[in-house]
């Protein structure tokens, strides 16, 4: 075997800027089109690759640095990358397989493994499944990527190439974009977000979310939701058209006779394509024929909000924080019980009526009106998770398997959540829809979050499993909390050495990034937007993000807690 030299380098790549300017309004879902209000409009920059097609005389290694190339751009079914494969195998490629993608071509490797045949070692820092799910990629041995070659009318051209499609990070960042696919939590009263990514095509964008939004969520987040779209039901032709700012999802199958089911569908489809910028509405139809719908009432949360104030215990009272005053605001027949528990961690539930508080007696559950009620009293419990069904779970931090869970109703039970062994729990968390369970682990000196869905037993809520746990991001250090920040985003607070910390944020199905925290920082919570992070430290300060850096806006608090939701 011979290693290569890539070309790649020399040949011609453009990155074609089209302007498009679209307005900022949702789609409508239900109604007759609408005209766009005036008022915010925001200036889109949509890109593409074009690349050559293959030269005359090229060398194995020209057409291998052309196909390369040529695959990043999706136009006409990758008509160009097709013309550097032999006739046979133009066909028989499959670009829609998936997508490798590593850091530039600069950290790939070529080797020569025949006189027809090349090896390319590629070290992927992510990849994106055939449906457009994207998972980062731990750093690991390099992936071999074989090709092969024939001659065409005297020109080389590849005879066998691996499925999908390898690119590096900056062209995979200018011709892919991320869209939210919406799922419904059980009881109907959420959408649930399933981020995927898709090639910017105008003519075809909106057919791969709804072919991917029928097809249903992610293998990980299944069992925790549901869709209002019956499994026989399918695009009646190849396309989804829009015409003057409408798509038309017309669909085969067993169509519903119920309005309820038919809005649920409609309103899937309509929170799915607002995030295509050519589409301001959706008509929705059932072999040809357009459901005329009124909106859904009441129509599922989105984005569920928690009051912009941070929720302490602050001078022995427990309730929201003015700045302002540097006063706290007791919640009614609820902050003296938690206070009585004289509280090291506390969840607020939905409404401000329930909290499960963590003390030096185990984990209680408090309810407005009534008497603290005992719960957990296992050594080493971490601070408890609530969900919106009332449902309390807990967990010692030395046996991240021993996850249980207490209903309102008195019923419990324990389950097997699949974290890794030899690992530590650091914290737990359940999104504000009530669908995933978000953890962070500590093992080796590195802090691991994982996020489950969490699968229903009944309407009442009591669990009945976790899904298989979703790997996110894995740092370096010791993990010291995490949080949701929104129904696709969540951040850790990760120790790096003495007083430094770090706040590594992960948008689930998307990409992580990182920024220093709060020096001396123990917990952290999220508010409504990444901006409303609040983080704890040891000195009892509340610091908030400025700029850069964090700055303290209240002192004297002894815990910061957590919101489920208004």
């Amino acid at each position: 075997m011979r290693e290569l030299r890539s070309s790649l380098a020399r040949w011609a790549l453009a990155l074609v800027a089209v302007v498009a300017l679209s307005g900022c309004t949702g789609i409508p879902s239900s109604g007759p089109v609408q005209q766009g209000q005036p008022g915010a409009v925001e200036e889109s920059i949509e890109l593409d690759v074009i690349a050559r097609g293959p030269q005359r005389d090229a060398t194995q290694q020209q057409i291998l640095d052309g196909f390369i190339l040529a695959a990043a751009s999706p136009r006409n079914n990758y008509q160009i990358a097709r013309d550097f494969l032999t006739p046979a195998f133009a066909s028989d490629w499959h670009p829609e397989a998936g997508v490798t993608i590593d850091l530039n071509f600069e950290t790939r490797s070529f080797t020569a493994t025949s006189d027809t045949s090349i090896r390319v070692a590629a070290s992927p820092i992510a990849s994106v499944t055939s449906t457009g799910q994207y998972r980062e990629e731990e750093p690991g041995s390099p992936v071999p990527l074989d090709y092969e070659f024939e001659q065409v009318d005297g020109q080389w051209r590849i005879s066998v190439a691996p499925p999908g499609v390898l690119t590096d990070e900056a062209t995979f960042a200018q011709v892919f974009a991320k869209h939210a696919l919406y799922f419904f939590d059980p009881a109907f009263e959420y959408l649930v977000p399933d981020l995927r990514w898709f090639p910017r095509q105008r003519e075809s964008t909106q057919t791969s979310i709804v072919k991917a939004l029928l097809a249903g969520p992610s293998e990980w987040l299944g069992p925790g939701v549901v869709t209002a779209f019956p499994d026989s039901v399918r695009l009646r032709s190849e396309a989804v058209p829009v015409s003057s700012g409408v798509a038309t999802v017309d669909l085969s199958g067993d169509a519903s006779n119920e309005v309820v089911a038919l809005q649920r569908m409609q309103l899937q489809l309509a929170s799915s394509l607002e995030s295509v910028r050519s589409i301001r509405s959706v008509d929705l139809s059932f072999n040809g024929v357009v459901e005329a719908l009124s909106p859904l009432v009441p129509e599922p949360v989105e984005t569920p909000r928690v009051d912009a104030r941070a929720l302490v215990s602050a001078g022995g009272a427990f309730g929201f924080l003015s700045l302002q005053s540097q006063s706290v605001t007791e919640i009614p027949e609820l902050s003296d019980e938690i206070e009585a528990l004289e509280p090291e961690q506390v969840t607020l539930g939905v409404g401000g009526t329930v909290a499960a508080v963590l003390s030096e007696a185990g984990v209680s559950r408090v309810q407005a009106g009534s008497e603290s009620e005992l719960l957990d009293e296992r050594p080493g419990l971490i601070a408890p998770a609530l969900d919106g069904y009332g449902v309390v779970w807990s967990v010692p931090a030395g046996d991240p398997g021993a996850l249980s869970w207490f209903a309102p109703d008195g019923s419990s039970g324990t389950i097997d959540p699949g974290w890794p062994e030899g690992t530590t729990m650091v914290a737990l968390n359940v999104s504000r829809d009530g669908t995933r369970m978000l953890a962070v682990l500590s093992g080796g000196s590195v802090a691991h979050l994982f996020v489950a869905s969490i699968q229903r037993a009944d309407a009442a809520g009591a669990p009945a499993s976790l899904g298989t746990p979703f790997d996110l991001v894995s740092v370096e250090g010791d993990a010291l909390d995490a949080t949701w920040i929104d129904p696709l985003n969540v951040a850790a607070l990760v120790s790096v050495g003495g007083e430094e910390t770090i706040v590594a944020v992960q948008e689930i199905g998307g990409r992580s990034s990182s920024r220093s925290g709060a020096v001396s920082g123990v917990s952290i919570v999220g508010g409504n937007t990444q901006r409303e992070l609040r983080i704890l430290t040891a000195a009892g300060e509340v610091a908030v993000q400025s700029g850069l850096g964090w700055q303290t806006r209240a002192g004297s608090v002894s815990l910061l807690a957590t919101q489920q939701g208004q």
